[in-house]
């Protein structure tokens, strides 16, 4: 699936049409992998199915956005040849492919994308591979052209129909764009290789996912410090490699297949502490992919008491604290050595991965999907 030739889906005949994807690239980032992921579980029930895969966080050019536009221009009127067209985008705060391909649709197509990041739906829209390069020009474009951003973000996307994956964030997509139809829906957990359950693995805490700021890789000096040293402290994720050393941190870069696996299995929590509030640009409230990742993996999470994870606490398996290291570390601390504790957070675990399949998460897309083309709305 790595161009937008079509691909046709034997034995579909639930929703008459042809499904397209925008999405950045696999392995280019979470929203990418998650894409991956999601789309595998919608597309059985299209009758036809392509995709149009953009460059990452900070690797796309001008040249790269109009080539996938005129792609996209030639995949729509292709698909429209056939019969009804869905055009499905993810979009996120760092990846500007997807939402510039927003510009220039067809009206004769039903669009909907999933927004990884309220309250907007791509934060740094001129965050081209030029000026990623520098935080100065970044910062030096974006901030006074906010206003004039989010006008365009309301214009490109005015007959869209949005998904959140949290109701704290489809609350925000509402007061956002309210010309939009908002629906609210979860973070799947993804299928992965049964572990040893988490009290049976070393006493250890990890930090997963990509290096970028307001992940908490910036507090492991202080999380080290504020953790027994009996507790090892494991880290890993694109990008991780390039963190500074740090004794009694031990850090593994990216890991993928047998080494994600391995890296889960030697730690019995995931902390999360996230920071997603910016003094310049507010509070984004993004779901968290690797709370779901480590759910996958039957590993508990604790994290700060902010953005989406007070929400995702009340389903179950994390932990939230307010947004203090010490207490983070202390309510770590007292989990991985608490059996008890730790089976409680496995049963509540094992529910989720029961309740929130791949499968699951789709369907309210998919329903969306075949009231929009059977009902020939868009």
């Amino acid at each position: 699936m790595a161009n937008s030739d079509a691909v046709p889906v034997p034995n579909s005949s639930q929703i008459p049409a042809t499904l397209i994807l925008v999405a950045p690239r696999v392995g280019s980032g979470g929203v990418g992998d998650y894409a991956e992921e999601f789309i595998a579980a919608a597309v059985p029930n299209f009758s036809a199915f392509r995709e149009i895969r953009t460059e990452g966080p900070g690797n796309a050019g001008l040249r790269d956005v109009l080539r996938d536009r005129r792609r996209l221009s030639k995949a729509v009127k292709e698909s429209l040849a056939a019969g009804r067209v869905v055009v499905h985008f993810e979009l996120s705060a760092a990846s500007l492919g997807p939402f510039w391909l927003l510009a220039g649709r067809s009206r004769d197509i039903t669009t909907t994308a999933t927004v990884h990041d309220p309250p907007l739906a791509a934060w740094w829209p001129f965050r081209f591979k030029g000026v990623a390069r520098s935080k100065l020009l970044h910062h030096g474009i974006h901030l006074p052209l906010r206003p004039a951003s989010a006008r365009l973000e309301r214009w490109l996307l005015r007959d869209a129909t949005l998904f959140a994956l949290s109701d704290v964030g489809a609350a925000a997509l509402r007061k956002t764009f309210p010309a939009c139809r908002v629906l609210s829906t979860w973070h799947f957990v993804p299928p992965r290789p049964a572990l040893k359950s988490a009290s049976q693995r070393p006493l250890a805490v990890g930090l997963y996912g990509h290096a970028s700021k307001g992940k908490g890789f910036d507090r492991l000096v202080e999380l080290r410090r504020e953790l027994p040293p009996d507790v090892e402290i494991r880290v890993a994720g694109r990008g991780t490699e390039q963190l500074p050393p740090i004794p009694g941190v031990t850090i593994l870069g990216a890991v993928e297949g047998p080494q994600e696996d391995a890296f889960f299995e030697s730690v019995r929590a995931i902390l999360l502490p996230y920071d997603k509030t910016s003094r310049f640009y507010g509070k984004i409230l993004p779901a968290s992919g690797v709370a779901s990742r480590a759910f996958a993996y039957r590993t508990p999470v604790i994290g700060f008491d902010s953005g989406t994870l007070g929400e995702a606490s009340k389903a179950g398996g994390l932990i939230v604290v307010p947004a203090s290291v010490r207490e983070l570390a202390e309510a770590a601390h007292r989990t991985i050595t608490d059996s008890a504790e730790l089976e409680r957070l496995d049963r509540q675990i094992t529910g989720l991965q029961i309740e929130r399949t791949v499968a699951l998460a789709a369907a309210p897309y998919l329903a969306y999907w075949t009231c929009a083309v059977n009902g020939g709305g868009s």
